[in-house]
């Protein structure tokens, strides 16, 4: 795996300021084969950190490991061996769950609520007043280049590729994270699409977001972080 860095960025600005996400020597093995004595490393020795305002690109071939560290980053799964720190905590510590933004690679969606019903369901989740989240749909939609009228009228199970990838942008958004996880965000979508939620990825570089995606296509990515 290799990452991308903004290459007009001063490194000196970059190391002063807080770490968001510390990994060392992180590894997972699954075990495998009828009596589980095979063992199979899905991802060895990772040690890497991520800081505060950065955009930040990993980049590998499928099978790599990247969906891999990003759940044990978010502590979907445990590590079998090293260590992660998320915002100054182990991964996976439940205090700091209202500060992430998570947008997985292939989600999956209730099919029969419309897009506006699933922001705010997933308002609720984050406990958001209504009075909050009221005004933040309508903000989030125009950012990632969502219709109001269809995130009122359509379910989600008329939505196209594009249009669910946007919509999950946005609920990766509704609690307005602190730091944000992006699993091949461009994966199946055309040059439109692409373009899209790269001008997603640079608005919020803007507002000092931090931003960790995985990818496998370099050049999209260099247009993320430059």
């Amino acid at each position: 795996m290799d990452t991308v860095f903004n290459p007009g960025a001063n490194p000196s600005a970059i190391v002063h300021r807080p770490v968001i996400v510390k990994t060392q020597d992180l590894s997972k093995t699954y075990r495998t084969g009828f009596w589980l004595n095979q063992q199979v490393a899905s991802l060895q020795s990772c040690s890497l950190e991520v800081y505060k305002g950065e955009t930040f690109g990993l980049l590998g071939p499928n099978g790599a490991g990247k969906t891999t560290l990003l759940k044990l980053l978010l502590g979907i799964i445990r590590p079998s061996s090293g260590t992660a720190q998320l915002l100054n905590q182990p991964a996976g510590d439940q205090t700091i769950k209202q500060q992430i933004g998570y947008l997985p690679e292939n989600p999956y969606f209730y099919d029969y609520l419309t897009g506006w019903e699933f922001l705010t369901y997933s308002a609720g989740l984050f406990n958001i007043p209504a009075s909050i989240y009221k005004e933040r749909i309508p903000a989030l939609l125009d950012m990632v280049g969502l219709s109001r009228q269809a995130a009122i009228k359509k379910q989600l199970r008329q939505y196209s590729k594009g249009m669910l990838q946007r919509i999950g942008m946005a609920q990766a958004l509704i609690n307005d994270p602190e730091i944000i996880f992006l699993d091949e965000p461009m994966s199946g979508l055309d040059p439109t699409g692409r373009y899209q939620v790269r001008e997603v990825i640079l608005s919020l570089k803007d507002q000092g977001k931090t931003i960790f995606f995985n990818s496998h296509i370099l050049s999209e990515d260099r247009k993320s972080v430059v």
